[in-house]
């Protein structure tokens, strides 16, 4: 062992505590990383199972007028599985303790059947 590797070793054992320090910071980022990764993996799970029960749709269009006539074009299109065309209209509510209106969404529903795209989920009521 030369010199230099012995200097090198005395400099490291002096600087103990600053190498262990480092080694912590290093660590707990790493840590860091592997919960942010779990938790970004489990939301994508979450996600694509919520997707898949209540069947979203992958594909929106919103058009301003278009007859029934198209959805039968529209799913004759290469890869598309399915096609249901919706009313949707903004509406400004009265919400009891806010003052500004709040701006709501109504979207049609099948009258007769569940939906095949966009299924829905209640949380409370009929």
């Amino acid at each position: 062992m030369n010199a230099l590797d012995r200097k090198l070793l005395r400099d490291l054992g002096r600087l103990k505590g600053q190498a262990i320090a480092i080694a912590l910071i290093v660590a707990c980022g790493i840590a860091c990383l592997v919960t942010m990764m779990s938790a970004y993996d489990s939301l994508q799970l979450t996600q694509q199972t919520y997707y898949d029960r209540y069947r979203f749709a992958d594909v929106f269009v919103s058009l301003k007028r278009a007859p029934d006539s198209l959805a039968a074009r529209i799913a004759e299109i290469p890869g598309v599985q399915q096609v249901q065309t919706r009313i949707v209209v903004n509406v400004n509510l009265d919400v009891p303790g806010l003052n500004e209106p709040a701006t709501g969404r109504l979207i049609s529903i099948p009258e007769q059947q569940t939906p095949m795209l966009n299924d829905l989920f209640i949380r409370k009521g009929r």
